[in-house]
C-alpha cells in the first residue's frame, strides 16, 4: 500500500476519537433530536469511509502487484512466498509493495517510508549491504535496482542475522582472559615479621581475592608466595572494569600488623587470539603496573593499555644490586659502539640536561665520540648550559639536529634520558636510525613507551634521572666526574626533589653524598636556580591570580602578555601555590603557539599524574604536566576541571 495513502487513513481514523467525544458531549448536554441526528451522521460517515478504505486497499494492492509484475522476476508467486521479508520501494524511499513475510515480521505500520521507519534511503544501500536493528532482532539489508519505464525500483531483502550476532557475542564473551595478581609490597609488609604472622596475613589476602572472584567461572591459582594466576571469561572483564577493580581498594584496606597497607598490582591480557598471547600480554601488563608504581590494574587490549587505580603512594623498594648489574650491562653496551649521542626531552630542564652531562661523561671515559643533542632556543636550563659552554670540556660536545642526523649510524648508541616516550624527545625522528637505543627514566611508565631498546633503565621510585645516572657512575670505575659535571647532576636532583623536600629516599641522599665527594657545590647549584626580575614578577603575578577549585585545588591561568620565561615562571608558581593553606594540588596554565600547557604539582595526597594522563600528559604522582594542542586557555581550563572532577569521582568509588 502506498505510504501517503496509509498516512491519510491513519489520520482519518484518529479523528474517530474526536467525533466520539463530540457525540458523547451532545448526548449529555443537549439530548434530543439534534444529538441523535449527529450520532446518525457520524455513524454513516465512519461506515462510508471504511468501505472507501477497503476498496482503496484492494485497488492499491492491485496497482502494486502490477508494478511488481513489471519487474523481470521468474514468478510473482515465488516472490510472495519467499521465506524472507521483501520490500519494493521507489527512488524516493516510498514503499510500493511488501511481502506477507515482511508484514509478519515488521507489521503493517512499518510499510510507510524507508527513511521515516528504518532511517535509510535506497541510494544508501545501493550495491552494498547495511545492518538494520528492529526490536531485539538484527537484519542484513541487501538491495537490487531495476529501471522500469525510466523509473528506478529497489527490491530490498531482509536477512535475519540475529542468531549469528548472538552466537558471535557469546563467542566473544566466552574468550579466555589471563591475569596476574601480585602483592607488590610483600617484602615491606613482612619484613622482620614471624613466619606464622605473615602466613595469617597472606591468608587474609587470599580470602579477599577469592571472594572477589566469586560469582564467576574463573580459575584462580596461587603460583608464588605473593603471586596469583587467574583465567576467566571475557564476559566478566566488563564487570571488573566497571567497578574499577575494586579488589585494589579491598586489599589496601585489609587490617595488617604493620603501618604499611598491602597493595596489589594486576596485569590483564584480553582480546588476544590465543591463550599464549593472552598470558604474554598479562605479564607485560603486570610489568607496566609495577613500572608505574604498583597498586593498580593494567588491562592490555587491541586498542592499547587501560589503567585503573594507582592512588596509593609508592614506596622506594630499590636495591643497590640492581644498579650494579645495570651499570655492568651499560658498560658492555658502550664497548660495542663507536659513537654515543645523548638527548633528553623537549624544553630540557636541569634534570634532563644534568642527566645528559652524566651520560656524556661516561661515554667520554670509555673513549667514545660523544655528543649531546640539545635545542638551545627552548632550553630551560640556561644557567647550566652557559656554564658548560664556557668550560673547555664541553665546548664542542653539543650538536644540532642536522648534525645529529649526519652523525648517527648503526655503530651509534642513542641514549634517551628523563623520558621514555619518543614523542617527548628532542628529536623523535632520530631514534629509528640509531643502531642501539638506551632509555634512562624515572617517570611512571606510559603506554607509548619506546620499545625494542638495547638498555631500558626505568625506576619510578627514583627522584630524578640524575639520581639514576649517578648510581650508574658509582659502579663504573672508568668514569670520574669533574666538579662541573657533579654540579650538573646535583642540580637535576635538587630540581626534581624541590630542594630535597619531595620524593627523596635513601638512594637520593646517597647519590647526593657521592656527588658532594666528587666536588659538587651546593652554593653553585643554588645559584643556577636564580631567575631574572621579569620571570620573578611573572611568577608572583601567577600566584596572585590563582583560584581555589573544589577547596583543595589551586589553579592559575596565564592569559596575559609576559616578558619573562613563561615555562619557568609557571612551574615555580605551581610549586609556590602548594604553600597556600589547605591546597593539596596546584595547576598553572599558559599558552605557547596555540597550545595550552599545564604544570601540575602536589605533595602526594593528590596524584597529579593521573589527572594529567586524562589530558594526554603524564609525569609523577607529585609532579606532572601536559600539552593540549589547538585550543585556548578557557577551553584548557574547562578540560582541566573536567579531568579533576573525573579523578574525584574515581576516588569516591
Amino acid at each position: 500500500m502506498k505510504g501517503k495513502t496509509l498516512l491519510t487513513v491513519v489520520a482519518a481514523r484518529s479523528s474517530y476519537i474526536i467525533l466520539a467525544l463530540f457525540v458523547i458531549l451532545f448526548q449529555v448536554f443537549h439530548p434530543g433530536v439534534l444529538s441523535n441526528a449527529f450520532l446518525l451522521c457520524t455513524g454513516c460517515f465512519i461506515l462510508i469511509f471504511e468501505v472507501y478504505v477497503h476498496v482503496l486497499r484492494y485497488n492499491v494492492k492491485k496497482i502494486m502487484k502490477n508494478t511488481v509484475s513489471m519487474l523481470d522476476l521468474t514468478s510473482l508467486k515465488r516472490l510472495e512466498d519467499f521465506p524472507i521479508p521483501i520490500l519494493i520501494s521507489g527512488s524516493d524511499g516510498e514503499v510500493l509493495w511488501y511481502s506477507e513475510c515482511f508484514c509478519d515480521v515488521f507489521g503493517e505500520t512499518y510499510t510507510v517510508n524507508l527513511n521515516s521507519v528504518f532511517k535509510i534511503h535506497p541510494d544508501i544501500i545501493k550495491n552494498r549491504t547495511i545492518s538494520v536493528d528492529f526490536a531485539d532482532r538484527n537484519f542484513y539489508v541487501c538491495s537490487d535496482c531495476s529501471v522500469i519505464n525510466d523509473k528506478e525500483l529497489y527490491v530490498l531483502y531482509f536477512f535475519d542475522k540475529t542468531e549469528f550476532i548472538n552466537l558471535q557475542k557469546e563467542h566473544n564473551e566466552s574468550k579466555p582472559v589471563v591475569a596476574y595478581l601480585l602483592v607488590d609490597n610483600y617484602d615491606e609488609l613482612f619484613k622482620n615479621v614471624k613466619e606464622s604472622d605473615s602466613a595469617v596475613a597472606m591468608a587474609t589476602i587470599d580470602d579477599a581475592i577469592s571472594k572477589w572472584t566469586q560469582g564467576t567461572t574463573c580459575i584462580l591459582r596461587k603460583i608464588e608466595k605473593n603471586k596469583y594466576f587467574l583465567i576467566f571469561e571475557n564476559r566478566y572483564l566488563k564487570d571488573f572494569t566497571k567497578e574499577r577493580f575494586s579488589i585494589l581498594d579491598t586489599v589496601r584496606e585489609l587490617p595488617m600488623m604493620g603501618s604499611i597497607p598491602p597493595t596489589l598490582s594486576i596485569g590483564v591480557g584480553a582480546d588476544k587470539s590465543s591463550l599464549a598471547e593472552s598470558e604474554e600480554a598479562a605479564r607485560n601488563s603486570l610489568d607496566m603496573a609495577l613500572s608505574r608504581g604498583g597498586d593498580q590494574a593494567v588491562v592490555s587490549k587491541e586498542t592499547g593499555f587501560e589503567f585503573f587505580g594507582g592512588y596509593a603512594k609508592g614506596n622506594d623498594r630499590r636495591a643497590k644490586i640492581t644498579s650494579r648489574v645495570l651499570a655492568s650491562s651499560f658498560a658492555e653496551l658502550l664497548n660495542s659502539v663507536k659513537t654515543v649521542i645523548v638527548m633528553g626531552h623537549q624544553y630540557s630542564d636541569m634534570d634532563s640536561l644534568g642527566a645528559c652531562v652524566g651520560i656524556a661523561c661516561i661515554g667520554k671515559s670509555f673513549g667514545k665520540k660523544t655528543h649531546i643533542l640539545l635545542n638551545s632556543e627552548t632550553n630551560l636550563a640556561e644557567p647550566l648550559y652557559d656554564r658548560l659552554i664556557d668550560s673547555k670540556l664541553y665546548d664542542d660536545i653539543f650538536i644540532s639536529k642536522q648534525d645529529a642526523m649526519m652523525t648517527v649510524d648503526l655503530d651509534t648508541l642513542l641514549v634517551i634520558v628523563d623520558t621514555h616516550r619518543a614523542s617527548y624527545t628532542e628529536m623523535p625522528e632520530l631514534i629509528p636510525y640509531a643502531g642501539k637505543v638506551a632509555v634512562i627514566d624515572h617517570h611512571r611508565k606510559s603506554a607509548d613507551f619506546i620499545k625494542d631498546t638495547s638498555f631500558f633503565f626505568h625506576d619510578p621510585y627514583a627522584s630524578s634521572a640524575c639520581e639514576m645516572v649517578t648510581e650508574l657512575i658509582e659502579y663504573l670505575e672508568k668514569c670520574k666526574l669533574s666538579a662541573l659535571e657533579s654540579d650538573a647532576l646535583l642540580a637535576g636532583i635538587y630540581l626534581d626533589t624541590k630542594n630535597f623536600a619531595l620524593k627523596t629516599g635513601t638512594c637520593t641522599f646517597e647519590a647526593s653524598a657521592y656527588l658532594r665527594n666528587m666536588g659538587a657545590s651546593t652554593v653553585n647549584v643554588k645559584l643556577m636556580f636564580q631567575t631574572d626580575v621579569d620571570t620573578y614578577k611573572l611568577k608572583a603575578e601567577l600566584i596572585k591570580k590563582s583560584e581555589i577549585y573544589e577547596k583543595i585545588y589551586a589553579i592559575s591561568l596565564c592569559d596575559m602578555d609576559s616578558i619573562g620565561n613563561l615555562k619557568i615562571a609557571s612551574s615555580q608558581a605551581a610549586d609556590e601555590m602548594l604553600n597556600i593553606e589547605d591546597v593539596q594540588a596546584a595547576f598553572c596554565l599558559y599558552v605557547i603557539k596555540d597550545s595550552v600547557n599545564i604544570s601540575a604539582r602536589s605533595y602526594g595526597s593528590v596524584n597529579v599524574q593521573l589527572i594529567m594522563e586524562k589530558l594526554g600528559g603524564g609525569g609523577h604522582q607529585t609532579m606532572a604536566g601536559c600539552q593540549i594542542k589547538d585550543t585556548n586557555i578557557k577551553e584548557g581550563y574547562i578540560k582541566l576541571t573536567n579531568a579533576i572532577d573525573a579523578y574525584i569521582e574515581e576516588q569516591s568509588r
